[in-house]
Parts: structure tokens; C-alpha cells; sequence
């Protein structure tokens, strides 16, 4: 493994009682530093030193990121991330001072060794998932979990860079600026709303570039990576059974369809039968929603962190973190004092685990967060969860276009009746605008349950094929009643027999 680079002359030689000795990461919040102590015996070998970049030290906000990532730090428990020794908040040059861990990045790994396989695989979900929980029970969302902050250390996996981490109350949902690395952020991230689901899609991506050694969302421009972010899932053929069966639920567009961490932990241990749940959140209503001035929005212009390529990347080195640009704008909730005490944990703490994970691929019974359930509606109503999204594709899109067209056809039709009144002369053509009126309405609800069900609705796709054969039914019912050629009831019954079988052909391609 690669040493450190070299300090230059812009490098400080040392820092409070700790000789600086190389660079190990910089980003863009500031440098990472491998040290030592100036004096024998003033603490461990070898440390890092996290140093605020000296353009950044008249920023305000920025200082108060760097404060906020301390007392974020303090919370974590040790075993999963790296642990803060010291730090120095009030001085001209704020620096943390944190454990250092020997060890690559996972990228670095994957890129130097190939992907993980096997019991590797298993151990780095298991592990990697057992820090998020850790993580989410101290009430902090990571925001950026990726293989870059995943550092491989002797004594395994520590999710690192807390750079833009965020404290969150149970029940609440985080609204801020866009944060985060595009190919890893999940789709609520491009609003600005984050919470503890958020880092679960980012750990089904990582876990799947360790089994591929490729970014699973990246490639092109930055419209191109959030539009497969938002429609599109990716290939988890290479992921082994029991693997690919929990990213995919982690994976899930909406939230509220993701397992919580714990839940997820217990998946891969086994335990997929239902776990007692503190109903913490529904006893004590919705949290508050911390919400910052700025876009939600993706703005134009936007540089998502991790694209300007700021500091070395990646190379095979110690590192401890890897700030990156473009850091959270300054929270509204006063984080806990660097020397108060962690966070209760205690039978009045707040729980951020989330309801049993159900036996089925789909979505938990409740939220990890956002407004709490409503007591009032009974375990019915705490036990249901919310139906995933229908997956868009050629199916899909051909069936419903296909829908479309035949219901506009039908308004068509009823529009040149009505324009040409000759049309619907003789005994029985007095009939013609009244069947044509009928059809119009089963096409206005076709046309209505297509938009729906290209949004992702599962019960408007069955709507536009239940709307598509009581159009045929009806027009051979009316036969008795107007003269129809047979020719054309037949071509029509065949165009939404492929209706039929397009939309259910993408409705069984779909997860349930």
C-alpha cells in the first residue's frame, strides 16, 4: 500500500501536540493528514488529522459543517466508523483528530483485486449494514455512502466522511440543499429529502459495484444518471440470490417502500420473520422537519459533489476520509455539545428502527420517516405498506400507447358524428352518436388510468385493460341495436387482446 504524499510548503508541520507527516485525502471541506504524537507517549503511533481548508476559514457555514461533523462523529458508535481522539473547534486552523485505519477504500479494492465474491461479499453486506444501523440508531443519516467512504480496515468495513452527514428526529424528514454523489444518491435526494432510507439505496448500489466493479447508475451526463436513478433498476444478476433479493427491496424508488437498517441486517442473518417494533413514532406524532434556505430542487448548473475531482482519488493509501465539494448548508437543529453525553438510548429514546419487514419483496409496514401513523387507525393500518411501482418498459409502453390510441380513436369518432350530422341518418343511424357517447366515456377513463399507470399505478394498468374489453363487449352489444361490420368489431378485439397482454405482460415483470 502507497504511503503518504509528501507535505508541501503550504502544509502545516504540525498541529496542536500531533506532528503531521503526509497527506492521506483531501476533498473539498479540507485535508487529511496522517500524524503522530510531537511528544513520546501522547497517544496512539500513528493518527489523522482533519484540517478545514484555509479558504474556507472566513465562511461561516462552513466552519459550522466542520463543527457539525464532530459532534456527528461523537455520536456514532466507534466500531463503525473511525473514532475521533481530539479536536481543537475554537483555534485559527479547526482540526479533528481521529483513529487512524490502514486500509484501502472499497473502490480501491475493487479496482486493484476485482470484484468481491462469496463469503467476502457476505461479510462486507453484513458488516457495511451493521454500521448503518449503527449510524441511524445514534439519529444520523450519512448522505453519501458510497465505496469511496467505505474503508477497508483490518478489522473490517468503517463507513468514514461525515462531511455532509445530517442529524435527523425520529419521524422526521430532512429537507436541504442537494448533497451527494449522483451515481449513489437516491431519487428522493434530487428534492432535497433525505432520511435513513436515503443511505439504503446508497448501500445497495455500493454492494452491487463490489459485486461488478462498476457504478451501477453512472455513465454520461448528469440528466442522463438521475433519469435511471429515478426510472430505471439496475442488473442485479451478479448479486447471489438472498443478496439480490434484499438490494432490490433497498432499491425501491419510493422510501417508505425500503427495509429500515436493522430490518435489513436481520435479512441477511436469516430473520425474516416479523420483529417486535416500539411504536415510538406513532405514539409521539411527527417529528419536525428541519428545513434551510436554498433550492430544492436540482438547480441549473448544478456540480454534484464528487465530479470536480478535488483531491487524489482514491489511490491505494491510509486514508480516514475523503472530504468532497459542495457540503450541506448549516443545519437548524443545535447539535449536541462536543463533551455532552451521546444520545439517550433508554426505553424514553427515541427508536428509529421501522415496522417488520414483510415476508415478500414490496416495502415495510410503516416508514422510518415522515409523518408519524395515526394510532387511530388500528393495526389494519400500521400493517399495510405501500404497493411498489410499476417498471416501465417496452411492454409496458407499447400497451399503454396502444390503449391510448384506441381511446382516442373513440373521440375521434364521436367528434365527426357530431360535426357531420348525415352520417347518423336512416332507422338505426339515429343510435350512432349515442353508442359512440358510451364509448367516449369507457376512453376518457382509458385515457386518464394510461397517465396513471405510466406514473407507475398498478391498478390504473388494470383499469385501462378492464376499460379495453368493456369497449369490445359494449360495441357487440350495441350490434344488436345498430348495423357494425363485423370485420372491423374483430380487428379492434385483436388490437386490445395485445393491450391485454402487453400491460399484464408488465405487470407480472414487475415486483409485488
Amino acid at each position: 500500500m502507497a504511503g503518504p504524499i509528501p507535505l508541501t510548503a503550504d502544509d502545516p508541520a504540525r498541529l496542536g501536540g500531533w506532528e503531521l507527516l503526509g497527506r492521506i485525502g483531501a476533498g473539498g471541506q479540507g485535508v487529511v493528514y496522517l500524524g503522530r504524537p510531537a511528544e513520546p507517549g501522547g497517544g496512539p503511533s500513528r493518527v489523522a488529522v482533519k484540517l478545514l481548508h484555509a479558504r474556507l476559514l472566513g465562511d461561516a457555514n462552513a466552519r459550522e459543517r466542520f463543527v457539525r461533523e464532530l459532534a456527528l462523529l461523537q455520536r456514532v458508535a466507534g466500531f463503525c466508523t473511525a473514532q475521533m481522539l481530539e479536536a481543537d473547534m475554537a483555534g485559527d486552523r479547526p482540526y479533528i483528530v481521529s483513529e487512524y485505519v490502514p486500509g484501502r477504500s472499497l473502490r480501491a479494492l475493487v479496482q486493484e483485486e476485482g470484484p468481491r465474491t462469496g463469503a467476502d461479499l457476505d461479510r462486507l453486506a453484513i458488516s457495511s449494514v451493521t454500521a448503518l444501523s449503527a449510524i441511524h440508531r445514534a439519529n444520523v443519516v450519512h448522505r453519501d455512502f458510497k465505496p469511496q467512504n467505505v474503508l477497508m480496515g483490518p478489522d473490517g468495513p468503517r463507513v468514514i466522511d461525515f462531511g455532509v452527514a445530517r442529524a435527523f428526529d425520529t419521524g422526521s424528514t430532512l429537507t436541504s440543499q442537494v448533497v451527494g454523489t449522483p451515481a449513489y444518491m437516491a431519487p428522493e435526494q434530487f428534492s432535497g429529502r433525505v432520511g435513513p432510507a436515503t443511505d439504503l439505496f446508497a448501500w445497495a448500489g455500493t454492494l452491487l459495484f463490489a459485486a461488478t466493479g462498476r457504478d451501477p447508475f453512472a455513465g454520461g451526463p448528469l440528466p442522463a444518471v438521475m433519469y435511471r436513478i429515478m426510472h430505471e433498476t439496475p442488473d442485479l444478476s451478479a448479486l447471489p440470490g438472498p443478496l439480490a433479493e434484499v438490494a432490490a427491496a433497498c432499491l425501491a424508488k419510493d422510501p417508505k417502500a425500503r427495509p429500515a437498517s436493522e430490518d435489513v441486517l436481520l435479512w441477511l442473518l436469516g430473520e425474516r420473520d416479523a420483529h417486535p417494533r416500539r411504536e415510538t413514532a406513532a405514539r409521539t406524532g411527527p417529528g419536525p422537519t428541519a428545513r434551510n434556505p436554498g433550492p430544492t430542487a436540482v438547480p441549473p448548473g448544478f456540480t454534484a459533489p464528487g465530479m470536480d475531482g478535488a483531491g487524489p482519488a482514491d489511490a491505494p493509501t491510509a486514508r480516514y476520509t475523503k472530504d468532497l465539494p459542495g457540503g450541506a448548508e448549516p443545519a437548524t437543529q443545535a447539535p449536541p455539545s462536543p463533551g455532552g453525553p451521546p444520545p439517550a438510548q433508554g426505553p424514553g429514546a427515541p427508536d428509529t428502527r421501522r415496522a417488520p419487514w414483510p415476508q415478500s419483496i414490496g416495502g415495510p409496514s410503516g416508514p422510518a420517516y415522515g409523518p408519524a401513523a395515526d394510532p387511530a387507525a388500528g393495526p389494519a393500518a400500521a400493517g399495510r405498506r405501500p404497493r411498489p411501482a410499476l417498471r416501465r418498459g417496452p411492454a409496458l409502453l407499447v400497451g399503454l400507447g396502444l390503449a391510448g390510441l384506441l381511446a382516442a380513436l373513440d373521440v375521434a369518432a364521436l367528434a365527426i358524428l357530431i360535426a357531420r350530422p348525415a352520417l347518423s341518418e336512416g332507422a338505426r343511424g339515429g343510435l350512432l352518436p349515442v353508442v359512440a357517447s358510451s364509448f367516449v366515456v369507457l376512453a376518457v377513463v382509458t385515457l386518464a388510468a394510461v397517465i396513471l399507470a405510466w406514473r407507475g399505478g398498478r391498478a390504473a394498468a388494470w383499469t385501462v385493460m378492464g376499460a379495453r374489453v368493456a369497449r369490445v363487449a359494449m360495441w357487440g352489444a350495441w350490434g344488436a341495436l345498430v348495423e357494425i361490420q363485423a370485420s372491423a368489431l374483430a380487428g379492434h378485439a385483436v388490437l386490445t387482446a395485445v393491450v391485454v397482454l402487453l400491460i399484464a405482460r408488465a405487470l407480472s415483470r414487475s415486483p409485488v
